[in-house]
């Protein structure tokens, strides 16, 4: 009888535990689909190829404005959770959030996953982050980066938004990055020289319209 009664309460407290990782994983599930509602469903088309600010007769004005507020108003732990699911809306548009309010905090995650390159489009906000953000370490990281993905050899991804974000951050063109056999394969080939100046032409609108903001690092 003791015997059956220990086995009992195992399998009660087995299924108490279930209960507790169900719910778990709904409040996250439910997290997730309220963060993606109010951050990422509104602006990652915006955000994708800077539509918003290379495109501006598609977008308005305020958009950009409710760009620049929810970049301030999304918290460092909402960015790690969009940044660890594997869907490139919610990295995209974490990553753009983090470089418009300089959070260099997340830039070893960014660069971990600029350089796995597992998904598409979501490079692009990875590269403009430490473009941004910029420093020695950014630097370092978009060179490791071009230094692995150059040349093409049929990888058409981000190199093009990391040469621009890296001579940002340089204040010149990255002339041993410029080779143009280096942007050349039988695929096709990419222009590094018009991505340098588009990068740029990102960085001036954002600064006209106000956009980039800093954190205070001790938010919530």
């Amino acid at each position: 009888m003791g015997s059956m009664g220990a086995i009992h309460r195992c399998r009660k407290g087995y299924r108490a535990i279930q209960r507790l990782m169900y719910r778990s994983t709904l409040s996250v599930n439910e997290e997730l689909r309220l963060l993606r509602d109010e951050f990422v469903q509104p602006f990652y088309g915006a955000l994708l190829h800077a539509n918003f600010a290379l495109e501006q007769a598609r977008y308005s004005v305020t958009l950009s404005a409710q760009i620049g507020a929810a970049a301030r108003a999304v918290s460092d732990p909402q960015l790690q959770l969009l940044l660890e699911q594997r869907e490139w809306r919610g990295r995209l548009t974490a990553a753009w959030f983090v470089g418009l309010t300089g959070r260099a905090r997340f830039v070893a995650k960014l660069a971990e996953l600029l350089l796995a390159s597992e998904l598409t489009y979501a490079g692009q906000g990875y590269c403009v982050a430490m473009g941004l953000i910029g420093g020695f370490t950014c630097q370092c990281h978009l060179r490791d980066y071009l230094n692995k993905y150059l040349p093409l050899r049929g990888r058409f991804y981000d190199q093009t938004w990391a040469i621009g974000a890296l001579a940002r951050i340089e204040g010149s063109p990255p002339r041993d990055f410029l080779e143009p056999t280096l942007w050349t394969d039988r695929k096709g080939r990419l222009d590094p020289g018009a991505a340098i100046k588009r990068f740029q032409d990102l960085v001036d609108y954002l600064h006209e319209h106000g956009i980039i903001a800093t954190v205070d690092p001790n938010s919530p």
